[in-house]
């Protein structure tokens, strides 16, 4: 789940680097929204799915472990390899897609 300015809602598809298709809450699509107006929603729940965005683990799918509000900071496993990652806040979303596990 992302936040922009403007409203609540999921992103659905990656146009480039800098632009995505996101759904909103409503259900209406907003097409070319640039990444710099995104605000990533970090999950509360241990065991819940995200994905992801920078670094060497970029695009992985991995659950969550621990979450350190203060320190904005997550501890992930992921999927695939079954590493342990700690990244910000801002280096992981939510993932909304189908089940991988």
């Amino acid at each position: 789940a992302v936040v922009s300015t403007q409203s609540t809602g999921d992103i659905v598809d990656i146009v480039d680097l800098y632009t995505c298709t996101c759904r909103s809450e409503s259900g209406k699509l907003l097409e070319n929204v640039p990444q710099e107006i995104l605000e990533t929603v970090i999950p509360k729940q241990r065991g819940t799915l995200v994905m992801l965005l920078k670094g060497e683990h970029r695009g992985q799918i991995a659950e969550i472990e621990d979450k350190d509000s203060r320190g904005e900071r997550v501890v992930v496993v992921t999927i695939v390899d079954k590493e342990a990652v700690t990244a910000s806040f801002n280096e992981v979303c939510q993932y909304v897609g189908d089940a991988v596990r």
